[in-house]
């Protein structure tokens, strides 16, 4: 853009949950709209603006409402423009305050049935629990650049990733999808070997972190390493 805004940095380190990059992208377009003041002479970069929220859509699969009409009336593209952003805010912010409620509902209400059946829960740290975080989304973003995983297993790989992520909270008692993902991750790591290293290495040090957490709830000492059942000859 001709402006400081949408720079590539971050573009490049959009969150891997679509939601949550879509609200990074209309948190940048209200910065740029404030400068911008929906002068004419900023009307390309407008434009620009809304090529960038689809192209996003094309490379996520996100959903997105029907684009505006790019007409030759420059004030009336810049207004349409962002009125589109407008309701985009809104439906994103309501999607994933709603989201939010719902896992806070299920996180207390999975709190209080362990209360009552003195069921075991997995509690990680704020650091553990905040480097889940980082290695999901970097797992993601190596995923789709992935030159070596085919498609079919990307998409495998993808929606074990997003559905363990959804269900990671700081108290859990459910980690059944942890499982589903480092199974899915496992059958990579076994076929492609030394190449998926920095996939491998990622997906290891997720394990090891949860691991831990369920080994010290459970207390359970010891049991074989994780790279000993995920990595071809167990070498890490």
């Amino acid at each position: 853009m001709k402006t400081a805004f949408f720079p590539p940095k971050t573009l490049m380190n959009l969150p891997a949950d679509n939601l949550e990059g879509l609200a990074a992208l209309c948190t940048e377009f209200e910065r740029f709209d404030g400068h911008a003041r929906q002068m004419p002479e900023h009307h390309d970069d407008y434009v620009e603006a809304l090529g960038i929220v689809r192209g996003f859509g094309m490379a996520r699969h996100a959903k997105l409402e029907a684009f505006p009409e790019i007409g030759p009336q420059r004030h009336q593209n810049i207004t349409n423009i962002a009125t589109w952003f407008g309701q985009l805010r809104t439906r994103v912010r309501g999607e994933l305050t709603s989201r939010h409620a719902r896992g806070y509902f299920d996180t207390k209400a999975d709190e209080y049935m362990s209360l009552f059946n003195r069921a075991a829960v997995y509690q990680f740290s704020d650091p553990d629990y905040q480097r889940v975080q980082e290695l999901t989304s970097e797992l993601a973003n190596l995923f789709r650049s992935s030159t070596l995983v085919g498609e079919d297993q990307k998409r495998k790989l993808l929606r074990r990733l997003e559905a363990m992520r959804a269900e990671f909270h700081r108290k859990t008692n459910d980690i059944d999808r942890f499982w589903g993902f480092m199974g899915e991750a496992g059958i990579a790591m076994r076929k492609y070997g030394e190449d998926l290293q920095p996939i491998a290495d990622r997906v290891l040090e997720l394990g090891d972190i949860v691991l831990g957490v369920i080994f010290a709830t459970e207390g359970i000492k010891a049991l074989p390493e994780l790279s000993q059942l995920l990595l071809p000859n167990g070498e890490a």
